[in-house]
């Protein structure tokens, strides 16, 4: 497992799992399946509508071993149950 990483997560190109933004994500692969980069689990990329505006990673389906969802997290980095591989 890889640390925590706020800023993008994963998509599947040619076969491999790449990085990648935020940003990218949402304006370049906005149909692609994207994984999240520590528990591997099927992420979706949100749009803040705000003036601050923002991109976030929400899970699919919550687990609590993943540190970027804290409010679930117990504290011990587990792999998501239905990890992408």
């Amino acid at each position: 497992m890889t640390t925590a990483d706020t800023t993008g997560c994963e998509i599947e190109i040619d076969g491999a799992w790449r990085p990648v933004s935020f940003a990218q994500a949402h304006a370049r692969y906005p149909a692609a399946i994207k994984r999240c980069p520590v528990c591997h689990g099927r992420v979706a990329i949100h749009v803040n509508s705000t003036a601050q505006g923002g991109l976030w990673l929400q899970h699919r389906r919550a687990h609590d071993g993943c540190p970027l969802m804290p409010a679930r997290f117990t504290g011990e980095v587990s792999p998501h149950p239905q990890a992408l591989s």
